[in-house]
């Protein structure tokens, strides 16, 4: 079943799931997820809606690519963050390198279908989040419908060198994002193509920083 998402509820629906998970004193779980609701009200911050906007449709997103996509000033986007994070409305996790945001902790965006997934630093790194823009483009590469027999074969049709690309397949196998003994995405993976959610993987010519 793959990368599992999250169920998306009205607000009255919402309402009624938190009730019974603060009766119980626990988180409601169902088949597709842990709801994590982020209620938009009117005393809301207009940068903060945007930032859960996007990363309730883009979770992981990088610092850089956030700013980016919102097009928002340095100073008042980390405020903003910061303030969010105090919160509790975004969590942030150091990923391959990369501070990653979500609307809520990793471990409660997905359920990773056959992997017991323990804390939020586990459960990020199995997601194609914080990648360098060579680890993209090799994902990218991986999702098609295209098999690589090797490394070599790969670095040749990316036109990257051997060793680069060696770096960058054992950075995302040490992760469990590509398989250990093949190249190609490991099975929690197979739903990349999902319109639900965005990772960003089909334009990553648009930002050297990856």
């Amino acid at each position: 079943m793959a990368l599992v998402h999250r169920l998306n509820f009205s607000t009255f629906g919402q309402g009624i799931f938190r009730s019974l998970s603060g009766f119980l004193g626990i988180p409601f779980v169902g088949i597709q997820g842990i709801i994590k609701g982020v209620g938009n009200n009117g005393w809301s911050h207009p940068l903060g809606d945007q930032i859960l906007t996007q990363l309730t449709n883009s979770p992981g997103l990088h610092y850089r690519e956030l700013q980016r996509r919102l097009g928002a000033a340095n100073g008042t986007l980390r405020h903003r963050l910061r303030k969010m994070e105090e919160n509790g409305d975004v969590f942030a996790q150091n990923t391959n390198g990369r501070i990653c945001y979500f609307a809520g902790p990793p471990i409660q965006l997905e359920i990773l279908e056959g992997i017991e997934v323990n804390d939020n630093a586990r459960a990020s790194s199995l997601l194609p989040i914080g990648l360098s823009k060579l680890q993209r483009r090799i994902v990218c590469e991986l999702i098609g419908s295209k098999i690589y027999s090797t490394q070599a074969d790969l670095a040749r049709s990316i036109g990257r060198s051997r060793s680069a690309v060696n770096s960058a397949v054992m950075v995302l196998r040490q992760r469990g994002i590509v398989h250990i003994e093949e190249l190609r995405l490991e099975d929690h993976l197979s739903c990349l193509s999902n319109p639900m959610l965005s990772y960003g993987l089909t334009d990553f010519g648009t930002d050297a920083s990856f």
